[in-house]
């Protein structure tokens, strides 16, 4: 993990392109009959942070860090600015978000989107701080969201969570492609020997990524209670039965040795499973922020 700002993670793939801190101190000038003004500090100014990032598909939907930031900003509440390494910079409003999306998926969704953020420090009452989050005997901040049910095996839990984002991750992209060999196939039913050959591209790798998906279950078992997880694997066994039944469908097409209609039941299977996916993503990005959490206690 990069760095949290409140409750939004910035991960590894999101991390600041561009990052620029103002400190200003305030004088009063006063003017004098003769000779230049003289001038009186009269104490500093809030301190301000400008940042850029861009959020990518690969740690999930680019949308869940956008919509925290903006519901941050909605709230108008201080919010604690603390990087991976467990520094914490202070506390800080967020003032204005812009953003603009770089990349859409063909149904409109996007897949990246880069933001430009400005803080401003939150001082707050001076005889009542904000505490310091987390701090707890030198150890670092962030480590302290670790749940107890898992901190005793977090070696075996990360190994977990890191095969189970891979395969997250390779399945996604993978039915992409499997769509795209579906959509080929139906522009050219009139030609049966390239829509079976192309159907057979996308059965193998359908049935090879259903493989995958089908191990999510026993891999999640060890997640315990970590944030995420059943969403994350809710989702994801939703997307193994939906391409489960375009991989039968593809499968039945195949052998009835007809182009029919079991390219569009296909597709139709095939999509399902892409979109529960992206309902998985969610959790998939508070997964990888825990496991880049696990990772910089590590180091």
């Amino acid at each position: 993990m990069f760095a949290m700002l409140g409750d939004v993670r910035f991960e590894l793939l999101s991390s600041f392109t561009d990052f620029e801190e103002t400190h200003t101190a305030a004088f009063a000038k006063h003017d004098v009959l003769a000779g230049r003004p003289r001038l009186q500090a009269m104490g500093n100014e809030l301190t301000e942070i400008r940042f850029s990032l861009r959020l990518h598909w690969k740690l999930g939907n680019p949308d869940t860090a956008y919509r925290g930031l903006i519901e941050a900003k909605e709230a108008q509440e201080a919010l604690a600015l603390v990087y991976g390494s467990g520094r914490h910079a202070g506390w800080f409003v967020i003032s204005s978000i812009s953003s603009r999306t770089l990349i859409q998926d063909a149904k409109g969704r996007t897949a990246a989107r880069e933001l430009d953020v400005q803080l401003t420090e939150f001082v707050g009452d001076p005889n009542n701080p904000l505490p310091t989050p987390g701090v707890a005997a030198g150890k670092n901040p962030l480590l302290s969201m670790l749940p107890e049910s898992v901190q005793g095996a977090a070696s075996k839990v990360a190994e977990a969570v890191e095969t189970g984002i891979r395969i997250y991750n390779e399945v996604e992209q993978g039915i992409n492609q499997v769509q795209t060999l579906i959509t080929q196939a139906q522009a050219l039913k009139n030609n049966p020997l390239a829509v079976f050959s192309l159907a057979g591209d996308a059965l193998a790798a359908g049935g090879g990524m259903l493989g995958n998906l089908n191990r999510l279950p026993e891999i999640g078992a060890w997640f315990g209670d970590l944030a995420g997880t059943a969403d994350f694997l809710a989702y994801s066994g939703q997307a193994a039965r939906q391409l489960s039944g375009g991989v039968a469908a593809l499968q039945s097409g195949i052998d009835s040795g007809t182009v029919d209609d079991w390219l569009d039941a296909a597709a139709g299977f095939v999509a399902g499973a892409g979109d529960s996916l992206n309902n998985a993503a969610a959790g998939a990005q508070v997964l990888t922020g825990w496991l880049a959490v696990r990772k910089d206690g590590a180091a």
